[in-house]
């Protein structure tokens, strides 16, 4: 059986044990918080890259039960970047980009893992690079999943880093890609460049105080004043 093929029967065996196991926790854990994702930080230039967002797709806003969504272009003198954050609540909603590509009629040619330095964190950004090809266009692809407190290159492990986490702080999946022509190292380092400023204003919203949700009245029993 092909490596992908045995990747994706453990990560849907996890996720069936993970759906029995989210719909326990939901009832044993505390009231659920609510973060409120903003992008506003994310820079709209980047070095020599100027961003123009694009409009978000309401149609896949709705079908990933999304709650929030990025879309941008970053231009430069060397060629253009495209940038696109989703944010989830639920796991469920955090899709892969890995079975993306296959489905739009794109080749993979190559995928291996990577890691990205951060400015002002010791700990690296983890993505999974692609090489993708499609007609006479070959592209660079990277996509990261970010939870509360880090990273992971691993759509099945993103789900154990969401429930073993603060309720309700939900996930992100960072998708960014480039063409691949004339030179993959220079593609590589555009990525590199705007993944790179592009995160940490991204996740910074998992770090503002959260207001605290009512506390739930019993059934025929009225607020305090």
């Amino acid at each position: 059986m092909p490596q992908d093929a045995r990747r994706y029967l453990a990560a849907l065996a996890v996720l069936v044990v993970l759906g029995g196991a989210s719909e326990a926790l939901r009832w044993t854990r505390d009231r659920q918080a609510h973060y409120q994702p903003d992008f506003a930080g994310v820079p709209i230039r980047i070095g020599d890259f100027q961003g123009h967002d694009r409009p978000v797709d309401q149609s896949i806003f709705e079908f990933l039960a999304a709650g929030g969504m990025l879309e941008r272009d970053y231009t430069g003198p060397e060629g253009m970047v495209r940038l696109s954050v989703i944010y989830a609540a639920n796991w469920r909603s955090v899709h892969s980009p890995m079975g993306c590509y296959p489905a739009q009629g794109w080749e993979v040619l190559d995928e291996r893992p990577v890691d990205f330095p951060v400015q002002a964190s010791a700990e690296p950004l983890h993505a999974r690079l692609l090489r993708v090809k499609k007609d006479d266009r070959e592209r660079l692809v990277i996509f990261s999943f970010a939870y509360k407190g880090g990273s992971t290159a691993d759509w099945a492990m993103l789900p154990f880093r969401i429930m073993l986490g603060p309720p309700g702080a939900g996930g992100l999946v960072f998708t960014l890609s480039t063409s691949a022509a004339p030179d993959r190292q220079a593609a590589l380092q555009r990525l590199a460049e705007i993944f790179a400023a592009a995160y940490p204003p991204a996740v910074a919203f998992w770090d503002q105080p959260i207001p605290a949700s009512p506390a739930p009245q019993p059934v025929g029993v009225d607020a305090p004043p």
